[in-house]
């Protein structure tokens, strides 16, 4: 079964995420920031013209799930 660790380090790894990095900015294969994930993650959903609102909410349902199965 997959832990919530798991999880994070699965996204750090398919998104190049380097925050344990010195921030040198985004670069084409790596983010620094979460916040410039979530934003092209939205951009991602514009283009595909998927709900982000109802995205957002799943994942919140999701998330808050995952989290009380690890407690």
């Amino acid at each position: 079964m997959k832990t919530n660790k798991d999880r994070a380090l699965k996204v750090k790894k398919l998104l190049g995420l380097s925050i344990d990095e010195e921030y040198q900015g985004d670069t084409e294969d790596k983010y620094y920031r979460v916040a410039d994930v979530i934003a092209d993650l939205r951009h991602f959903c514009d283009l595909y013209k998927l709900d982000w609102d109802g995205e957002i909410r799943l994942s919140e349902i999701h998330y808050e799930e995952e989290v009380e199965d690890e407690q």
